[in-house]
């Protein structure tokens, strides 16, 4: 039994070690196939996200970067197949 323990625990003890930054990458599960950049663009510019200066894919979301039409900077963790917004600073 304790022999079983042991892996688990030094998981447990990496996985938090890592911090959220590591929970955040697994936060995009596709329910469908990756947006394109021209299509997460026009679908960031039509809810008023509309200076972007950075979208990138990663792990199946996308991150953009960028100012909203009152030039506030944002950064977000979007769904790469449906767009949503995942994470918002």
């Amino acid at each position: 039994m304790r022999r079983l323990m042991l892996p688990s625990a030094l998981a447990a003890l990496l996985l938090l070690a890592a911090g959220p930054a590591a929970l955040a990458e697994e936060s995009c599960t596709l329910a469908g196939p990756m947006m394109s950049k021209e299509a997460m663009t026009k679908s960031l510019q039509d809810r008023g996200y509309i200076k972007i200066r950075s979208l990138a894919a990663h792990n199946g979301c996308y991150e953009a970067k960028g100012f909203d039409a009152k030039g506030k900077r944002f950064e977000l963790e979007l769904n790469g197949a449906t767009g949503a917004i995942v994470n918002a600073e």
